[in-house]
């Protein structure tokens, strides 16, 4: 029993790191397609629900990045870049939308 208990854990494990590495490339590609978008210009405007669904998608690497690189140090070059590369987003996020909502 003793070693089905400790089989069992290390299961969930995997399948939590697995998670993992599939969250974390996922954040930083959004991360860096939103800045690229951003610097190069490709012409892809928002609409109010992707403003609203990129500003909620950023605020949450952010968390999470942040909560998991304190938590645990598995990926932390993998954290850090998303880390970064979500306050970055956010910040250049909240800069434009504030500038269009004081150019009206």
């Amino acid at each position: 029993m003793y070693v089905l208990i400790n089989e069992e854990k290390l299961r969930l494990c995997r399948r939590g790191d697995s998670y993992e590495k599939a969250i974390f490339p996922f954040l930083l590609f959004v991360n860096v397609f939103y800045i690229a978008n951003a610097l190069f210009g490709f012409g892809l405007k928002m609409s109010l629900e992707w403003n609203v669904l990129l500003g909620l998608l950023f605020i949450t690497s952010l968390l999470y990045s942040s909560i998991h690189l304190l938590r645990s140090k598995k990926y932390a070059l993998l954290c850090v870049a998303v880390l970064s590369l979500s306050l970055a987003s956010l910040g250049w996020f909240t800069f434009i939308n504030y500038l269009s909502l004081i150019m009206g």
